[in-house]
């Protein structure tokens, strides 16, 4: 899923004319939105940003720790597994 770094965004619009799906990309306050909602992922608005602004999702700020975006590992935030932990259900198989 991409998103757009809006401080880097210089609303250009490169990348609504190279998304082959209409409305998927659109300006609000003269930024680049992407609606995750239509967007195939292909990769074209990737292609023509000038100032990389938009960015794949493993790289947002807002999902960091949510275990959203990135693999097994680094990222997962806290509570997310099925660790021994320290309350009441340690050594006991819960």
């Amino acid at each position: 899923m991409p998103w757009v770094k809006e401080s880097d965004c210089i609303g250009c619009e490169l990348c609504i004319k190279a998304c082959p799906v209409e409305g998927a990309i659109t300006m609000r306050n003269g930024k680049a939105y992407i609606d995750n909602n239509l967007c195939t992922r292909c990769g074209k608005c990737f292609e023509v940003c000038l100032k990389d602004a938009i960015r794949p999702n493993s790289e947002n700020p807002l999902l960091r720790g949510r275990g959203i975006g990135r693999g097994m590992g680094r990222g997962m935030g806290r509570g997310t597994g099925r660790g021994q932990g320290r309350g009441q259900g340690k050594d006991r198989g819960f």
